[in-house]
């Protein structure tokens, strides 16, 4: 089993299991949540010890969602030794998040099994961040 995990926006993420074809997917859309939300929702999605690889949404997307997915991803990747993707979706954000985990899988589902070992994927933003406000 596979585990695909989707954060670039900060209204919503998605989370999905797959074997040969995606199984289900879990999307929440509870804006800024993903910190409490992301690990309960996998936890209750997976069982860890079944899980071969990780598929990441790399981005583009929203800075803080982009960070928690995919540290997340790469915390999970680390903890069990598992092999990690990340994909670069070049969709729009107003793509819906089923259309984004299908995406992920059809890109990542031949990459994830090439992977040897775990490795850090790094978020790709698209822009530079703007977390601050120009005094």
């Amino acid at each position: 089993m596979y585990l695909i995990i989707s954060t670039d926006k900060n209204s919503c993420f998605s989370v999905a299991r797959a074997k040969s074809k995606i199984e289900k997917i879990v999307t929440v859309k509870k804006p800024f949540k993903q910190t409490e939300l992301l690990l309960k929702n996998i936890s209750s999605l997976i069982d860890f010890k079944k899980v071969k690889g990780i598929i990441v949404n790399q981005g583009p997307g929203e800075f803080s969602a982009l960070r928690i997915g995919i540290s997340t991803a790469n915390a999970l990747a680390f903890a069990l030794s598992l092999p990690i993707v990340g994909i670069c979706l070049k969709v729009e954000l107003e793509a819906t998040e089923k259309e984004k985990i299908e995406l992920l899988w059809q890109s990542g589902k031949s990459k994830i099994t090439k992977v040897k070992s775990s490795k850090i994927i790094l978020p790709y933003y698209d822009k530079e961040p703007n977390i601050t406000v120009k005094k």
